[in-house]
């Protein structure tokens, strides 16, 4: 009796999981189903065009004649606002002029003002210089949060020894340009950001002619150089042009990522890299005299402000380098880094950007700092 019990319960298990794997095999038919909502159905078939390889074609997407171009700018509008209104509903709390560089494109029967915050992202544009253990995450967080236009500078290739720190060093990424490995993540998170490439390093005999080319589209720069001299150009020459632009300091030899923060580039302690940045800027570009910090605290004052927004750990890191790092270093810096530290400065960084994007505030550096 026992031994008919249990076979006929493996045949009744055995019964269920084919039925369960003969179900799986077979993908749905979206358009088998009547759905009224176009931004749904549209994400529907995007997700499964990702996810069998295949191509949908125009016939498949339409459910009736009466398809124009119309009803594709309305479901590209609500595909984008799908993906990235949560980030538009955050911004939108804190906005206080919702109206201000709207993009010319949004619906007019669009009034929330989170959609307004997600078309403004969607029409900005961001220049990531620098794709390593920084800028990679940096540019990431860019495109997730519906930044729709990403310009990408480097010409490095991705080095086995990057696999701790930087976002696209994978087992089958290594000796691939760190920009096209990146344009091609961006991409898959979202297929309508235009990312362009930039195959070169910022040198100080090359700057003004990159942001020439950037200038007329780029809104803001985002500096993730990790060579003092290349950074030193690259600030000051953004500051000439009065683009905005937000820099990052050394992540190399930090190991708590709670001490990252953001601070004006003239106020920061503990950096190394941007210290020699600042006085570069002052011997060489003209930039306002600073304060020491004895004074600054026998008299309680603070140097005025370049408006150049500097991400950078509070850590201080025991014993000094020799010299500051430069782009052409090896691909594994002397003091040793981690991702949970890289990543936390490429994030604070994205999350300065899109401060300014949001709520349309983007901060002009100056080099005079009589007035703050």
């Amino acid at each position: 009796m026992k031994t008919e019990w249990i076979a006929s319960f493996h045949f009744f298990s055995s019964f269920l999981l084919a039925r369960h794997c003969l179900v799986s095999s077979f993908p749905i038919n979206v358009n088998q189903k009547r759905n009224t909502n176009p931004s749904v159905r549209l994400y529907t078939l995007s997700a499964s065009v990702i996810n069998s390889g295949e191509k949908v074609s125009g016939d498949e997407i339409n459910d009736n004649d009466d398809h124009n171009d119309d009803d594709d700018d309305d479901d590209a509008h609500n595909l984008r606002y799908t993906r990235f209104g949560g980030v538009g509903r955050l911004y939108a709390r804190e906005s206080s002029n919702s109206d201000a560089n709207i993009n010319d494109d949004t619906p007019k029967q669009v009034v929330e003002p989170h959609f307004q915050i997600v078309d403004r992202l969607t029409a900005s544009t961001v220049g990531v210089i620098g794709i390593g253990g920084v800028g990679s995450w940096a540019a990431e967080a860019l495109v997730r949060s519906g930044v729709g236009n990403v310009i990408l500078m480097d010409l490095d290739d991705v080095c086995i020894s990057n696999t701790n720190r930087q976002l696209h060093a994978t087992s089958t990424s290594i000796g691939k340009l760190k920009t096209q490995e990146m344009k091609r993540r961006l991409l898959d998170i979202n297929p309508d950001c235009n990312v362009t490439l930039i195959h070169d390093f910022i040198m100080e005999n090359n700057v003004q002619d990159i942001l020439e080319v950037m200038r007329p589209q780029v809104d803001v720069i985002l500096d993730c150089i990790d060579g003092a001299k290349e950074k030193t150009a690259l600030l000051a020459a953004c500051t000439q042009r009065k683009i905005p632009i937000v820099t990052c300091g050394g992540a190399a030899g930090k190991v708590d990522p709670t001490k990252v923060v953001v601070q004006d580039l003239t106020r920061v302690l503990y950096d190394p890299l941007l210290a020699l940045c600042r006085k570069n800027l002052r011997q060489n570009h003209g930039f306002g005299k600073g304060i020491s910090f004895l004074d600054q605290k026998r008299h309680n004052i603070k140097p005025k402000k370049w408006r150049i927004p500097a991400v950078y750990s509070t850590e201080n890191v025991s014993g000094n380098e020799k010299k500051a790092p430069s782009s052409s270093r090896l691909c594994d810096g002397p003091l040793g880094t981690a991702c949970f530290v890289t990543g936390t400065f490429g994030f604070v960084a994205a999350s300065e950007v899109v401060n300014m994007l949001a709520k349309g505030k983007l901060t002009i550096p100056r080099k005079d700092n009589r007035n703050a």
